[in-house]
């Protein structure tokens, strides 16, 4: 009974994403939200949920909203860099991976997602906890100088505090 009530509740949750995504409440909307969200809904609940409950523990939404300045701020930032840097011809793509083994594998596919939204950063692969990164930069840059802005930036904000 509880794994019912739990995937209605899922079931409403992607409803009520679909029509802010959407934004329109005309009846070929209506019928599409219901039915590829009653499809997400048995599909993907199994992802997303197990015997013990959600497998995702969440980020606090404060967190959230600072995330997501921080992250249009980097875009912008990174735009900006990423143009001059483009011009300048020392710069040549590197690839290196960096280890985020403190995070679950949502949070992982976050920083992963967050690296290839900002210009100039590409997230090739996830394996596990780690992200194999592409980046325009120095061929002289060292590994720890490419994964300190991610980490200053999209690893801090993720991490949990701890006690």
């Amino acid at each position: 009974m509880k794994n019912i009530i739990s995937r209605v509740k899922f079931f409403f949750v992607m409803l009520a994403l679909w029509f802010l995504l959407n934004w329109s409440f005309d009846w070929t909307t209506l019928w599409f939200g219901l039915i590829i969200s009653f499809f997400v809904s048995i599909f993907a609940f199994e992802v997303l949920h197990d015997d013990k409950g959600f497998r995702f523990k969440g980020i606090k939404f404060h967190r959230l909203i600072i995330y997501l300045i921080v992250l249009f701020f980097e875009i912008f930032k990174a735009a900006i860099l990423f143009s001059i840097n483009l011009f300048k011809p020392q710069y040549v793509p590197r690839v290196f991976k960096m280890d985020l083994k403190a995070f679950d594998p949502i949070k992982v596919a976050i920083v992963a997602n967050s690296i290839t939204l900002t210009p100039g950063t590409i997230s090739i692969d996830i394996v596990g906890h780690y992200i194999y990164v592409m980046v325009l930069a120095d061929p002289n840059t060292s590994v720890e100088e490419l994964e300190k802005p991610i980490r200053q930036t999209f690893e801090r904000l993720l991490k949990e505090k701890t006690t």
